[in-house]
């Protein structure tokens, strides 16, 4: 009958300490979420002003692509970071290396949203 006591007891402090590693759990899980979320609006939002520069070309269209840019560079990848400076560097060249860049842009931006999804 002594062994009673203890054994409540036990599994008493085992539910709390189940209780605080669930809470960190939860919230590593959720932070993890947030950013997911603001990588994917970040990287769609990019992609929506570069279509609307490209359709409309225009001083606000290149703001929005550039306030974009600012964006991905803040919650993004470095590696699509990169490839859109170099789509924005290329931009008097040659159509193949935009294309180039773009391309890249695209592949790092599905690498990313398929290793981070929610």
């Amino acid at each position: 009958m002594d062994w009673i006591l203890p054994l409540i007891g036990g599994l008493g402090l085992g539910a709390v300490i189940k209780s605080i590693i669930d809470f960190f759990l939860n919230k590593n899980t959720a932070r993890q979420k947030i950013r997911y979320t603001e990588m994917r609006d970040a990287y769609l939002g990019l992609l929506d002003a570069l279509h609307k520069a490209a359709i409309e070309p225009s001083d606000k269209a290149s703001k929005d692509f550039a306030l974009w840019h600012i964006r991905v560079q803040l919650f993004g990848s470095e590696n699509v970071s990169n490839a859109v400076q170099g789509m924005i560097d290329t931009n008097s060249s040659p159509k193949d290396e935009r294309d180039h860049f773009y391309k890249k842009m695209i592949s790092e931006m599905t690498k990313d949203l398929q290793s981070k999804s929610a």
